[in-house]
């Protein structure tokens, strides 16, 4: 009886052993789990794939990029030419020089070829040289051209202009009888485009046409024996000749002071009839 419950005793050992050995054996597997999804979970950080891996290029700026060494052109409609200072009468200006027909940056007169506008005090010249100024405004710019002689002996510059609309002032300022038609050889480029704008506007009576008529030519009296003596002559005084005839129109405001004329008085210089221009001025 007591080997028999010895024997019961080493099996419920052996049993008990075996039982502990498999459960060791068993754990290592059990446990390597964990490990194992700690190692290919990131619950925290994105999935990303292969193409993931591609760098997208680098902004550089938010708007368009600029290139450093260009220069902004200046605008093509820029206006260019002679600068018009100011208007002296209808047919006399002050101007700056662009370099071309006239020095650069030199202040010049400016007289308008092939034609004639009234002078200072007559009749419509308060219109001819509004006119002037509508046309040539200060400030503008002008074309000009030359002719055969590009001065006269004033030191003025004998032109045809054109102001920024193209418009060829010499000729509208006849053409509106503002100005008349004058000839100075040898300047006569344009005299045939200019004189017909005065046969123009004489139809019509613009202007001066029809605002200061010529006065009519009185005939010659016979002599009468007894009439009294003719007043003397102006007297010729210490002055200077005035312009001669022949040259571009000459105004007062062209000469520095009183100029001994005469009776013949070929720039309508006197108005008194004295012999003296320009005394007023």
């Amino acid at each position: 009886m007591t080997a028999l419950l010895v024997i019961v005793g080493l099996l419920l050992g052996l049993g008990g052993l075996g039982a502990l050995l498999g459960e060791d054996q068993e754990r290592p597997s059990g446990t390597a789990t964990p490990t194992q999804t700690s190692a290919t979970q990131a619950p925290d950080e994105p999935h990303r794939d292969s193409g993931d891996m591609t760098k997208a290029p680098a902004e550089t700026s938010d708007g368009p990029t600029a290139t450093p060494t260009q220069k902004p052109k200046p605008s093509s409609t820029a206006p260019s030419g002679v600068t018009v200072l100011r208007i002296i009468d209808g047919d006399t200006l002050e101007v700056r020089g662009d370099g071309r027909v006239l020095p650069k940056d030199t202040v010049a007169r400016v007289r308008l070829l092939e034609i004639d506008t009234p002078e200072r005090g007559a009749c419509f010249a308060d219109d001819a040289t509004a006119r002037t100024a509508t046309l040539l405004p200060p400030g503008s710019r002008i074309r000009a051209e030359r002719d055969a002689e590009l001065t006269d002996p004033y030191d003025r510059y004998l032109l045809y202009v054109w102001n920024e609309q193209e418009t060829f002032v010499n000729e509208s300022l006849v053409r509106s009888g503002h100005a008349k038609a004058v000839l100075y050889p040898p300047n006569d480029k344009y005299w045939p485009r200019i004189s017909d704008a005065e046969d123009a506007a004489r139809q019509v009576g613009a202007g001066l046409w029809t605002a200061c008529p010529e006065q009519p030519e009185t005939s010659i009296a016979p002599p009468d024996t007894n009439e009294s003596p003719a007043p003397d002559t102006p007297t010729r005084l210490d002055l200077p000749d005035g312009p001669p005839a022949g040259v571009p129109d000459v105004d007062c405001s062209d000469l520095s002071g009183p100029v001994w004329v005469g009776p013949d008085d070929p720039h309508r210089l006197d108005r008194d009839g004295d012999g003296i221009g320009c005394d007023a001025n």
